[in-house]
């Protein structure tokens, strides 16, 4: 059997996908599907706050969290344990 152009066959279970190693069902089952899914399901319960919250006076923001903490901007950001604001650092 033929695979058409720009597809490939999934490393793990041999369907023809045109992901770069594995077809979707096999991806959401590995370690990085999984975080994925995780890390979209977090965003999905924190909404971002329109100001960022209170992270807008934290070091590490700049129109997101620098730090890639996901819940950066949220109502959880209150919780960071690696905020630092900018008036204690001066």
């Amino acid at each position: 059997m033929q695979v058409p152009i720009n597809s490939r066959r999934c490393i793990q279970c041999g369907s023809i996908t045109t992901n770069a190693v594995y077809c979707f069902k096999c991806y959401r089952s590995s370690d990085a599907g999984k975080e994925e899914l995780r890390l979209q399901h977090l965003l999905k319960k924190h909404k971002p706050l329109p100001d960022g919250g209170e992270c807008r006076t934290c070091v590490h923001w700049y129109h997101r969290c620098t730090l890639g903490i996901p819940e950066g901007g949220t109502v959880l950001a209150e919780l960071c344990a690696a905020k630092e604001l900018t008036n204690v650092l001066e």
